[in-house]
């Protein structure tokens, strides 16, 4: 009997997990993050012929609290206008259940990695005082209720 590596079964939790995107406009490029309720991945809006970042929820269903949610994030995004907060271009079900949404797809360094640069707690906390801080008071509410 031959047994298969740790990185072939990543690869095949990987595919398994991969949404269905029939019947929707966006076509699947790479997986870029996974967190505590879904993954993102990097999309081509066939339609618009334009890379969004499509995050997916790992759990199907629509009437579930992660699905809620996942849409309630969603809609707390899509109502705030500001050149700092990345903008809200669909949401849907999938075939298979899965809710999602689709925003537009920024390059550059997550935050988590760019906040392990910095060594000290009250450095942490500056550099979040600096993104937050030009951010209107009711999208800084948004933001904090929506964690």
């Amino acid at each position: 009997m031959r047994f298969l590596s740790n990185a072939a079964l990543e690869r095949l939790r990987g595919g398994a997990a991969a949404p269905d995107l029939a019947g929707t406009r966006y076509r699947l490029l790479e997986r870029i993050a996974r967190g505590g309720m879904g993954v993102v991945y990097a999309a081509e809006d066939q339609n618009l012929q334009r890379r969004v970042a499509l995050k997916v929820l790992d759990i199907p269903g629509t009437d579930g609290d992660l699905a809620n949610r996942l849409l309630r994030e969603a809609r707390v995004l899509a109502a705030l206008e500001h050149p700092g907060i990345v903008p809200v271009h669909d949401v849907g079900t999938l075939a298979d259940g899965r809710v999602f949404y689709t925003m537009k797809f920024v390059e550059g360094k997550r935050l988590d990695k760019f906040i392990e640069s910095v060594a000290s707690v009250p450095d942490r906390l500056r550099l979040f005082y600096a993104f937050a801080m030009p951010l209107p008071s009711r999208t800084r509410a948004a933001c904090c209720t929506a964690i």
